[in-house]
């Protein structure tokens, strides 16, 4: 059967730490959040080979035996399922049938694994908390209602949004309110309603006046937005005043069931429509809902605070594709500058629209309308061209230094090394500077990121390989430096593992001649290479003080690149094979250790 969240209900797991007793909470919302930061995608690929079969992904099945794959794993749902023999669930349940893993401990390993630190608790204080959590859903619930009614007994509020193209339908689909203009009116709504004022406290509706002890309404005269969670929950509230006073805008604290940084506003519906397009970020409630009254049904917005790593990581499990379409001023494109950097270093495609008439969508859409937003989005910058459009004024300065010292300050978040290559051949062409130089100044300025880009010059002749990547040029570096880091190389050359890898030879021969006393210098290392590499090393900018720390973290980062190298040749081999099942057996066996491998050498490495 499925696993289903309502069934964990209120789960903790006790473990002794000197002596004492320990308890975690794992109640159903810490399970969501656990979920919704794990692709399951991500989750089973690290134990079997998945290959794409349209919008899903399949492989044999590692439950029964089978020739054919059975195995469905849906990145829309985050479930899989065996069409064999029946089993499925969701990246939890997958962990405790496929490592015999009991339920805390996959949910344990999932949450360390997103990030997420589990708070200690004791079982009474779950139990409580859920109870707490359970009313403030309610509680926010029934003031939505509240809210929603006084809209319909406001004809000047209605006016006011039916001005902004937001009618009936629309008002109905956000849950859009109205908080009247009396100090007290939704706290006495709520007492009427039987709920306790320190409950309607803890979910910020109201607030105490510490001099009298006396609570008044934290919105009044506000148009309303309910925030909901990816369940539907109704979590929080944000407010906007009808006039120009301030604050524009006034949202609920955080509290026990709201957390800005972990949700976007619109969510629960995005994440409905988003298959097969890309998510719209915006910065504002009304950008949000204007952007749906215009058919543009996956926008989303953050709740009054920067985009955060978390909100990525929600948006990641729907999408891997985006559009930044943040506001037109300096602050905004200054936040879209970090979110395209956030998406770029988590992998993600991301572009961002420009709105060079208009200060945000919602003023862009009133004046324009879909055609020309439409426009935008067809000409919305890549993230090199937004580097370069963000900076322009800087090179339009003649300041070249500072120039490239802020491309080189952003590409650090690029996860792909081609993708960087081909960023400093741009660059290039722009500034009038060599691309070699560009490299080697970018190398200098992050040697310690280890965000290193080749400097190699091409070989001479076209069969010869060279390295392409930084890992075996520093260990070959700090070789160079100190002799005996080689005596360490046999943590490689012994481990079977690696025989079959392109530069294994190259490191036992290195390992072998500092066993057999032979200094390695340039011209060693040349006979040693011989042509199977361009070996071009520039001994400089290395902290000799922590040379150790340097050759143990490059070692860390080599095994892990074997690992997982080893493991695309075996991936690559399974689904290509006619081999017998035990063959195939034999081989997910093989990856399945990588796979430990790979997840213990990353441990370390971070």
């Amino acid at each position: 059967m499925l696993t289903s969240l309502f069934s964990y209900v209120i789960l903790y797991f006790q473990c002794k730490d000197n002596g004492d007793i320990m308890s975690y909470n794992l109640d159903s919302d810490i399970i969501q959040r656990i979920l919704d930061q794990n692709n399951i995608v991500e989750i089973i690929e690290e134990y079997l080979p998945l290959k794409k079969a349209g919008a899903n992904y399949s492989t044999l099945c590692p439950f029964h035996k089978e020739k054919t794959p059975s195995f469905i794993v849906s990145p829309d749902k985050q479930m899989f399922h065996c069409f064999g023999c029946g089993e499925s669930g969701d990246s939890i349940s997958f962990l405790t049938k496929y490592k015999n893993y009991t339920f805390v401990e996959a949910a344990e390993y999932l949450a360390k694994r997103a990030g997420i630190v589990l708070e200690e608790t004791n079982s009474s204080k779950v139990n409580k908390n859920k109870q707490t959590a359970d009313i403030l859903y309610k509680i926010n619930r029934d003031a939505a209602v509240y809210f929603y009614k006084n809209l319909k007994k406001a004809p000047h509020v209605l006016a006011y949004l039916n001005s902004r193209n937001i009618k009936a339908d629309v008002i109905k689909m956000f849950g859009i309110g109205y908080a009247i203009d009396e100090w007290d009116n939704l706290l006495n709504y709520l007492k009427n309603k039987g709920y306790k004022v320190e409950d309607i406290l803890k979910t910020g509706l109201i607030i105490s006046k510490e001099k009298n002890g006396t609570y008044y309404d934290r919105f009044r005269n506000r148009v309303i937005f309910p925030i909901f969670d990816i369940k539907k929950r109704i979590i929080g509230f944000g407010g906007r005043v009808l006039d120009d006073s301030l604050p524009k805008y006034l949202n609920s604290p955080e509290s026990l069931i709201f957390n800005k940084g972990y949700n976007l506003y619109g969510i629960h519906i995005a994440k409905e429509k988003v298959r097969n397009k890309s998510f719209i970020l915006v910065e504002g409630y009304m950008d949000v809902i204007k952007m749906h009254v215009h058919g543009y049904d996956t926008a989303v917005a953050a709740l009054g605070t920067s985009f955060t790593e978390n909100q990525v990581k929600l948006l990641k499990r729907y999408s891997k594709n985006y559009y930044i379409a943040f506001d037109s001023d300096e602050a905004g494109q200054k936040a879209a500058l970090k979110a395209i950097n956030m998406f770029k270093k988590n992998n993600l495609n991301a572009r961002v629209v420009i709105m060079e008439d208009a200060k945000d969508p919602d003023e862009y859409l009133n004046k324009y309308g879909r055609g020309s937003f439409d426009k935008l989005i067809e000409n919305s910058l890549d993230y090199y061209d937004f580097l370069e459009f963000h900076f322009k004024e800087i090179l339009e300065n003649s300041n070249k230094v500072e120039y490239i010292n802020k491309i080189f300050d952003n590409i650090v978040n690029v996860y792909s090394e081609i993708e960087r290559e081909l960023i400093f051949d741009k660059l290039s062409r722009k500034v009038g500077v060599s691309k070699e130089s560009l490299i080697k100044e970018y190398n200098k300025k992050n040697i310690k990121q280890k965000t290193l880009i080749n400097t190699a010059k091409p070989a001479v002749k076209p069969q010869v390989k060279k390295i392409t990547t930084c890992h075996e040029e520093e260990l070959i570096k700090l070789i160079l430096i100190n002799n005996d880091f080689a005596f360490k190389l046999s943590e490689i050359v012994k481990e079977d593992t690696f025989k079959d890898l392109r530069y294994y030879k190259i490191l036992k021969e290195l390992y072998e001649c500092r066993i057999k006393d032979i200094s390695i210098d340039s011209e060693s290392l040349k006979k040693i290479t011989g042509d199977s590499m361009d070996v071009n090393l520039q001994i400089d900018n290395v902290d000799y003080d922590n040379l150790e720390a340097l050759f143990k973290d490059c070692m860390k980062r080599l095994k892990l690149k074997y690992y997982e190298e080893k493991r695309n040749i075996l991936t690559n081999r399974l689904r290509q094979s006619d081999d017998s099942f035990q063959s195939k057996e034999e081989i997910m066996n093989e990856i399945y250790c990588l796979a430990k491998k790979i997840k213990s050498t990353k441990e370390e490495v971070n």
